[in-house]
């Protein structure tokens, strides 16, 4: 059985999308391959991600930079990575950076999924927009540049969102590197059956509306748009509540500015909520309202289309790469900053009991059509073609060979 070493910047007790997909792939993965999870140690309390695959966790700096501790590369990452068959990295942040260059300089094939577009979003996190210091474009430019050499030594790049893919072509990643592999969510764990009884645990009635927000408590979530549009929706519908549930660094804030605002007995903050108990929130909720500065085809989204919600998110153009379709499974915000515009549509999905059917029903067909049986496809072909090429750079005295061929698969 061939050694798959797979490097993550995140670890439980985080929460976020990577830890997300790791948890949906990787019991899919150890089947075909003996798994090695390289990631950061958070705390003395290690909490098993998936069971039954070895786990190095290495330490990190008690410093927090965009919502995340750094990892501190260690000789166990060098000795890991050393014994590997593919490296597939899945972060470049320093345990996704430095696995990248020692497997490049040993020889290893590599392989790496685009979760991020690095300069959007550390830009956000560190509110660059305006500063005069470090203005925004030329940090921008200066980390896609990073990222770039970076990119230069993997094999192959595996991307799931238009989003992400247009990141790669701004920074000149070649077609034939990059596999289209769009995620799914378990159909079956987020299903549109409801569940009233759940909101009885946070003090909600039967009748009451529910606009639920789900995620990290954070400036690149954009969650201050919601907040600042609750008001407008509390006027014009009355018994209504807004579900914040997640944790993170900017909770407190939030929840001051919902008693600035006078609405604080409208809002439920929940604090971080666990994956296995998210299905609960979006079963009793009305409508799912994500304005992310960084991502739109984030997993809370598909769960949520999943479990038929109507989601309201920031607008993007159609594509075979995205499972968005404005008017018909989703409803797009044109300007993620605008909390009127936000109000005026989340009061519209609520008031018209014919549209949000609509909406929900499109949702849930629309995540139906992905599965993580297709997903996994695509990875086995990018794992054999990261191999071949790390094969033909071995036998061309150190230039790499490029393995072409013809699929759908490769945009």
């Amino acid at each position: 059985m061939e050694k798959l070493v797979v490097v993550a910047d995140t670890y439980p007790p985080k929460k976020d999308g990577v830890l997300t997909y790791l948890r949906s792939i990787l019991p899919l993965l150890r089947d075909k391959y003996d798994i090695t999870l390289i990631a950061p140690r958070f705390t003395e309390r290690v909490e098993p991600l998936v069971e039954g695959i070895e786990v190095v966790l290495t330490p990190c700096i008690p410093i927090e930079v965009a919502n995340y501790y750094p990892a501190i590369p260690s000789l166990k990452l060098a000795k890991h990575i050393k014994k590997a068959d593919i490296v597939f990295i899945n972060d470049l942040a320093p345990l996704g950076s430095a696995s990248l260059s020692l497997a490049y300089l040993m020889g290893k094939p590599i392989s790496l999924f685009c979760h991020h577009d690095e300069s959007v979003m550390l830009s956000n996190a560190f509110k660059l927009d305006g500063k005069r210091l470090l203005p925004e474009q030329k940090f921008k430019r200066f980390v896609d540049e990073v990222v770039k050499r970076h990119y230069k030594c993997s094999s192959i790049i595996f991307v799931a969102t238009r989003k992400f893919r247009e990141k790669l072509t701004r920074i000149n990643i070649p077609n034939d590197k990059i596999i289209y592999a769009p995620f799914a969510v378990d159909t079956l764990k987020f299903s549109p059956n409801k569940d009233n009884s759940f909101r009885e645990t946070l003090g909600i009635g039967k009748d009451a509306k529910v606009v639920l927000n789900l995620g990290r408590m954070s400036h690149e979530k954009n969650v201050e748009t919601v907040i600042k549009a609750a008001p407008e929706v509390i006027r014009q519908i009355g018994e209504v509540y807004f579900v914040f549930a997640g944790g993170g660094s900017k909770l407190e804030e939030y929840k001051k500015l919902a008693t600035r605002l006078a609405i604080q007995s409208h809002c439920i903050f929940t604090g971080w909520v666990e994956w296995e108990d998210t299905p609960s929130y979006y079963s009793m909720a009305d409508v799912f309202v994500f304005p992310s500065f960084h991502e739109s085809q984030a997993f809370v989204v598909m769960e949520a289309m999943a479990s038929a919600l109507p989601v309201i998110v920031p607008a993007e153009p159609e594509s075979d790469l995205t499972y968005y379709k404005e008017g018909e499974n989703c409803i797009f915000l044109e300007n993620n900053k605008d909390y009127h515009e936000l109000a005026e549509k989340i009061v519209k999905v609520l008031q018209d009991d014919e549209y949000r059917e609509k909406l929900c029903r499109n949702a849930r067909l629309k995540i139906e059509s992905y599965s993580w049986e297709e997903h996994l496809k695509r990875l086995f072909e990018g794992f054999e073609i990261a191999k071949a090429n790390w094969q033909n750079r071995r036998h061309s005295d150190g230039i790499r060979g490029v393995v072409r061929r013809k699929s759908p698969q490769i945009l």
